[in-house]
């Protein structure tokens, strides 16, 4: 009986000893494995056309997320007309302007036009697809809402305008109103505050009346009004109790063509909106520098002049 006994502790021993050689064994194929997909997310960071300081902070999320709206945007460049990179496709049409003398200044500034532009602008800069996500949104928009480039780009605009106005944004990309709420466009009360968040405000989808016709027949440019939100705060403004913003949006519809089926003709598909924003200044007159060929005056909602300066 004792070697039996000791026979039995000796095979559960080596029993025990395989259980942690399997579990030690696993967890190091999992760390192996875990090392292999940040490795694998790094360099896929690394590829975005953003500073290494942003895409070193990115969660596994914003990666794919950025990935795959820079894919979606790489194809509303090159397939809608005109074509946006001549250059990187090769195209003997597009000439180069050449200088006869070339120097480290003008060199310069050219590698960086478009982040020059970009900060010349009154407004922010955005690319939104025909299911309403931002494809590409300038890193200026911090300037005037105070939110980021890196958590606009791939969201839904949706989420980030007042629920009063999805259905006025909807129309301007053409989405028709059955395809409205998969968009995340969601109507709301005329009476709703300005403040009223997104979430509590997600109903059904506006049965608005669809267009006779086609977005492709309609004309290509767009103007109105939107109100986004905006994280800024400053003193003697309530910004922060609002949370919006008005907007002026003023762009194109970027389309390509396209055959429509059974036909030889041709006809124009939207693709989305290429657009510039300009937020209106806040209802105040205690910044606006008067110069001296100005004059103050104040009107009601009736447009009657209620008050006006002597001058």
């Amino acid at each position: 009986p004792a070697e039996n006994k000791q026979s039995g502790s000796q095979a559960s021993s080596q029993r025990e000893t395989l259980q942690n050689l399997r579990k030690e064994k696993s967890r190091n194929a999992a760390r192996s494995r875990r090392g292999k997909e940040n490795f694998e997310f790094f360099e896929l960071a690394k590829m975005l056309p953003l500073p290494g300081a942003i895409t070193s902070q990115l969660d596994k999320a914003s990666v794919i997320r950025l990935t795959i709206s820079y894919l979606h945007m790489r194809t509303f460049a090159s397939q809608g007309d005109p074509p946006w990179s001549p250059l990187l496709e090769g195209d003997s049409n597009c000439s180069k302007v050449r200088r006869s003398s070339h120097s480290l200044a003008t060199d310069m500034f050219e590698q960086h036009l478009g982040a020059h532009l970009l900060q010349s602008l009154d407004g922010f800069v955005f690319v939104v697809s025909q299911e309403g996500r931002f494809l590409y949104i300038s890193e200026t928009v911090s300037i005037y809402l105070g939110l980021s480039q890196v958590e606009l780009t791939g969201s839904s605009v949706f989420d980030y305008i007042h629920p009063a106005d999805h259905v006025e944004m909807a129309e301007r990309l053409g989405i028709r109103p059955h395809l409205r709420a998969e968009a995340g466009c969601h109507t709301a009360p005329e009476s709703a505050s300005s403040s009223a968040s997104t979430s509590s405000l997600a109903g059904t989808p506006e049965p608005a009346p669809s267009s006779p016709h086609s977005p492709a027949d309609e004309p290509p440019d767009r103007g109105f009004f939107i109100r986004m939100k905006s994280t800024l705060t400053k003193r003697g403004l309530h910004v922060k109790s609002s949370g919006y913003k008005v907007i002026h949006v003023t762009g194109r519809i970027r389309c390509r063509p396209a055959l429509v089926p059974g036909s030889t003709r041709s006809m124009r598909r939207p693709m989305g909106l290429v657009a510039l924003a300009h937020t209106l200044p806040p209802s105040t007159l205690n910044e606006v520098r008067m110069e001296s060929h100005m004059f103050v005056f104040r009107v009601n909602m009736d447009l009657q002049v209620t008050y006006c300066e002597n001058r």
